[in-house]
């Protein structure tokens, strides 16, 4: 069994990553491709990378380095508790190699075994890239024992364990139960939102009390990870008192939760697997369902349905046009003339934050964008669409209208907030509004138009486009970097870096939808 499970898991992480199509195949497009999806990564790393010796820092100069291990390993068992509970038991069940991978002689705990392992390795890179950085600088401000940088690694190979079989379990759980609910991927949808909403909450309170002292208390960040929200990090922190005993019950405990999960779940595997493989419950045919519209509005209707019933989709490109609904709701209640004092700003002097804000809009719908993933989604049942007698362009532009609708009304309702606090002029109004319906169109027809220079059809879970694909790592570096730069040049050169990218964008758009009319869409 061993033997088989590496074996699996081997296949599926070179499979996950691009490696088994880029080293067989004769194209050298897709070797670029993989290069540039191994170096996009690679900064995205070195971001994290910069936040990390940050807080690691911040500890050491106010002598709390001691607390980095038990930081480091429960601030990484956070998040991967986050994006386990949104990702689900997907990883697990309902993937499309499931018939083939069945019929191999293998059992089915060793293919359940294959699949938390790679999840395993994944979350395990993410943990390495933290708790890593803080061990060095713990030990470049403060030294240590050879027993601390033992302990830490120790607790570092079992630290995404415990989150991921909690979060494995309750999506399981969750899943099983409404498995023959008519309307189970809007509801799980719907919660994943919720989560995320919370944590978005939970994380702009923490940097608005952060920012209302003087200076940021580490002790009391430690007390709120570690002490109340995380408590079996407390085991590492015990064991670097001298209670040898922690470490071992905090490794034991990880090996057997994961243990008893693998031969509990593998006696239902079977029928879990087929009830969330069901596309919904039995419901009655009535023909009254049946309604005469357009082709360009039936298809619009086919994307939201397909963008509302998929969790990992809805979450991940939705995930922008979130975050500009919060901020609106929380520049409601701000007191902006505050803030702007305690930054030394004359409230008269505001006004390149209404510009800013442009740049941050830009930001938050580039790196939530469905049209980069819509057509990828439609995998190996695209000849079902793209053999109807439409145009490409109203195909292409019928999945571009989605990501323009629902980012459409998140920036508006966030510019006009952001303009009536700042006391905006009739020009301002204009302007803002005006720009952000500019970026909302742009983005959405380039990020179709990319995911059709760079389509994933043979994926095996919808978690590889929506989240590891060229287009949506493309529009998050690229919105990342035009966003900020309209930020930061907002406050040089006022609203004219603003105009010239719109002016820019609707250049682009008008080319795009030229392009469109010559594109032919073959299977």
């Amino acid at each position: 069994m061993k033997n088989k499970c590496l074996l699996l898991t081997k296949i599926q992480l070179m499979s996950l990553l691009g490696f088994n199509k880029a080293k067989n195949s004769t194209d050298r497009t897709q070797k670029r491709k993989l290069a540039g999806f191994v170096a996009l990564w690679l900064f995205l790393g070195l971001i994290l990378l910069f936040y990390i010796v940050m807080i690691a820092g911040l500890f050491c100069s106010q002598g709390l380095g001691y607390h980095l291990p038990a930081l480091s390993i429960a601030l990484s068992a956070l998040v991967t508790l986050f994006f386990s509970l949104l990702h689900g038991c997907s990883s697990l069940f309902a993937m499309k190699d499931y018939d083939l991978i069945m019929s191999l002689p293998v059992s089915k705990r060793a293919v359940l075994a294959s699949r938390l392992l790679c999840d395993y390795l994944a979350n395990l890179a993410f943990t390495l890239a933290i708790t890593i950085p803080c061990i060095i600088v713990f030990f470049i401000m403060d030294h240590f024992s050879a027993a601390v940088l033992f302990v830490t690694l120790a607790a570092s190979l079992f630290a995404p364990v415990l989150p991921m079989m909690l979060a494995l379990i309750i999506s399981t759980i969750f899943a099983s139960f409404t498995a023959r609910f008519r309307y189970k991927n809007l509801l799980q949808s719907f919660l994943g939102i919720a989560a995320f909403v919370a944590f978005m909450v939970a994380n702009f309170s923490l940097s608005f009390s952060a920012n209302s002292e003087n200076a940021i208390d580490a002790n009391a960040i430690f007390r709120v990870l570690v002490g109340n929200i995380y408590p079996p990090a407390l085991l590492i922190e015990m064991t670097l008192d001298g209670e040898i005993w922690a470490i071992f019950l905090f490794v034991g405990a990880s090996a057997a939760i994961a243990a008893i999960f693998i031969l509990l779940l593998a006696r239902f595997y079977e029928k879990i697997h087929n009830a969330l493989a069901a596309k919904s419950a039995n419901v009655a045919y009535s023909a009254d369902k049946v309604r005469a519209s357009s082709a360009f509005k039936t298809l619009a209707k086919r994307e939201f349905k397909r963008l509302f019933s998929c969790p990992v989709y809805l979450l991940n490109g939705l995930s922008g046009t979130l975050l500009l609904l919060i901020a609106g709701v929380a520049l409601i209640f701000a007191d902006v003339q505050s803030l702007l004092t305690n930054l030394q700003i004359n409230f008269s002097q505001a006004k390149p934050f209404l510009y800013a804000g442009i740049g941050i809009a830009i930001f938050c719908i580039g790196s939530g964008c469905p049209s980069a993933s819509a057509l990828s989604l439609e995998g190996s049942s695209r000849d079902q669409l793209f053999a109807l007698p439409l145009s490409a362009r109203k195909i292409l532009l019928a999945k571009a209208f989605p990501t323009f609708s629902v980012n459409l009304g998140a920036c508006l309702f966030a510019g006009a907030i952001l303009c009536w606090k700042l006391q905006a002029t009739v020009f301002d109004w204009v302007f803002i509004l005006a720009s952000l319906i500019v970026c909302c169109s742009f983005f959405s027809l380039f990020g179709i138009f990319l995911n059709l220079k760079f389509p994933k059809y043979d994926w095996k879970n919808e978690t590889q486009v929506v989240k590891q694909s060229i287009p949506v790592m493309i529009l998050v570096f690229g919105s990342m970097v035009v966003g900020f730069g309209i930020a930061f040049l907002s406050f040089l050169i006022d609203f004219w870096i603003t105009l010239a990218f719109d002016a820019a964008f609707l250049l682009s758009m008008i080319a795009l939808l030229i392009y469109f009319k010559s594109v032919r869409l073959y299977v």
